[in-house]
């Protein structure tokens, strides 16, 4: 797994495709204040990072993040409740 530090999110730019999946921002932010695992995603996509992790109400959430000028902040481009492969590698971060 990669190994980045996350300390903020930026969703400003993303709102619009969150909700489009059922997001909501907020729900996006929270998972910082749980257990969560960042791992790269395939080659050429747009963000190379995948962020994992569980919301407040313990639904499974993927984002697609990139680095800003700021190291300990990242922006999400869009993200989706966890596919089974996702949500299994959140688990095995866990163990």
């Amino acid at each position: 797994m990669a190994r980045i530090e996350i300390a903020r999110l930026d969703v400003s730019h993303a709102v619009d495709k969150l909700w489009r999946h059922g997001l909501h921002p907020d729900q996006v932010l929270s998972v910082l204040n749980r257990r969560w695992v960042a791992t790269r995603n395939r080659t050429g996509r747009a963000a190379p990072y995948l962020l994992i992790g569980r919301d407040e109400q313990g639904r499974c959430l993927t984002m697609p993040i990139v680095a800003t000028d700021d190291p300990l902040t990242w922006r999400v481009i869009t993200g989706w409740t966890c596919k089974p492969s996702e949500a299994a590698r959140l688990r095995q971060r866990r163990a």
